[in-house]
C-alpha cells in the first residue's frame, strides 16, 4: 500500500511539474509576441464605439504603413483566437487591426449587448471605427479586408462610404444570402443524385425557412461528403496549436469559448446578435449586395474552390465578381472550403502583398 502511495505521489507531483512548465513556456511565448516591432506598433484597447466599447488589437511593422482593418465572419465570431500569427503575415505590408465587432469576443461578457442588433448599426460601427482607426493612426483612408459575414459587412461599408476606402479586399464573399440558399439546394440535389439518405434530405431543404427551423436538414447536409469543412488545426499553413497556445491576446478561458462555445455564450449569439430563427430575421439578409456592383476602388475577391454553404456558394461569389465594376478586380481561388482563404495564409498574404503593392505604385 505504502508503495503505491509513493508512485501516485511521484505521478501527481511530475503532472503538477508538466502543468506548471507548460504555464511557464506559454507565458514566456505570449511575452515575446506582446514585443513591439522597433519602428512599429503592438497596441491594444477598447474604443468607444456608438455607445459601447469594442476591441482591436493593432500590430505593424511599420507606422507609416498603410492599414488594413479586418472583419470577422460569423455574424459574431470572431476568429482571434487563432489568427494573430495569420495576420502577422500581413503586417510586412501593412499596419492590420484586429477588430471584434459589437458584443461578441473580447466584448463579451463586459460590454454585451441587452437586445436584438441590425446590420445598419453594424454598418455604422464598422464607419465609426474606420474613423476612429483614420484619425488615432494618421492617415486619409485604409484598407478592409473582410472574411464570410465581414465581406458583406465590409462591401457594404466600401459602397457606402467609398471616400474612406483605398482598396477592399474580401475572402468567402456572402453575396445575396436568399440567392446563395437556393444555389447550395441545387448544388446538393445534383452532388448527391446516386446517394439516396442525402437526396431525401436535400429534397427536404427549404431555402425560404430559417437554418433553426430544419437544423437536423442542414446539418446532414452541411457535414456530408459533398459539402466541404476546413479542419483549422490540419488545413493552415501555420500550426495553429502553437498559434493558440502562444496566443498574445486572449486567455486560455478566451480560447476556449471562442473556439468551442458555451452555453451562454452560445445562447447570446443566438438570442441578441444574430437577431433570430427565423429567415430573414439574420444580419446577413439585411444587407445583400447583388445589385450593388459599382465599386469606386479596387475591389480583390480570393475565394475557396470547395466553398459550399447556404449563405455562400463559391459560385455566387464568382458571378458577382464577374458583375462588379471596380478601377482595378482580380479573384483568386485557394483549395478548400469556407476558412480557407484565411488558413492557406501563405497564399494569403502573397495574394495581400501584391496588392500592397499595387496601391504604392498609383
Amino acid at each position: 500500500m505504502k508503495k503505491l502511495l509513493k508512485i501516485l505521489k511521484w505521478i501527481f507531483i511530475v503532472i503538477v511539474s508538466i502543468i506548471v512548465l507548460a504555464f511557464i513556456v506559454r507565458f514566456a511565448g505570449q511575452c515575446i509576441n506582446r514585443i513591439t516591432p522597433e519602428n512599429g506598433i503592438n497596441e491594444t484597447i477598447y474604443v468607444d464605439i456608438n455607445g459601447t466599447k469594442q476591441w482591436i488589437n493593432i500590430y505593424g511593422q511599420d507606422k507609416d504603413d498603410p492599414v488594413l482593418l479586418y472583419l470577422h465572419g460569423g455574424p459574431c465570431y470572431p476568429t482571434v483566437a487563432i489568427d494573430w500569427s495569420i495576420f502577422r503575415r500581413l503586417s510586412a505590408d501593412y499596419t492590420v487591426v484586429e477588430w471584434d465587432q459589437r458584443g461578441c469576443g473580447h466584448n463579451y461578457p463586459y460590454y454585451k449587448e441587452n437586445s436584438p442588433i441590425t446590420a445598419e448599426l453594424m454598418i455604422s460601427d464598422g464607419k465609426a471605427m474606420t474613423d476612429f482607426l483614420c484619425d488615432h493612426l494618421h492617415k486619409d483612408k485604409i484598407t478592409l479586408y473582410g472574411h464570410s459575414w465581414g465581406s458583406l459587412l465590409a462591401a457594404n461599408l466600401a459602397l457606402d462610404y467609398p471616400e474612406k476606402y483605398d482598396a477592399l479586399i474580401v475572402s468567402s464573399l456572402v453575396v445575396d444570402e436568399a440567392e446563395s440558399r437556393r444555389a447550395f439546394k441545387e448544388y446538393m440535389l445534383a452532388q448527391s443524385a446516386g446517394d439516396p439518405e442525402i437526396h431525401s434530405a436535400a429534397e427536404q431543404f427549404d431555402p425560404t425557412r430559417g437554418l433553426k427551423e430544419q437544423e437536423d436538414i442542414f446539418l446532414k447536409l452541411a457535414y456530408s461528403k459533398y459539402a466541404y469543412t476546413d479542419n483549422i488545426f490540419d488545413d493552415s499553413d501555420v500550426n495553429m496549436y502553437s498559434s493558440v497556445f502562444f496566443n498574445p491576446n486572449c486567455t486560455l478561458e478566451q480560447q476556449y469559448r471562442l473556439l468551442f462555445g458555451t452555453a451562454d455564450y452560445d445562447r447570446y449569439i443566438e438570442d441578441v446578435l444574430l437577431g433570430g430563427d427565423t429567415y430573414g430575421d439574420g444580419l446577413c439578409s439585411q444587407i445583400p449586395i447583388s445589385l450593388r456592383t459599382e465599386y469606386e476602388m479596387p475591389f480583390y475577391l480570393i475565394e475557396g474552390s470547395k466553398d459550399h454553404g447556404p449563405s455562400n456558394m463559391v459560385e455566387v461569389a464568382a458571378d458577382y465578381f464577374e458583375k462588379v465594376n471596380a478601377p482595378d478586380k482580380e479573384m483568386i481561388y485557394v483549395d478548400g472550403g469556407h476558412g480557407s482563404p484565411m488558413l492557406r495564409c501563405d497564399t494569403l498574404a502573397e495574394f495581400i502583398h501584391g496588392i500592397a503593392e499595387k496601391q504604392m505604385n498609383k
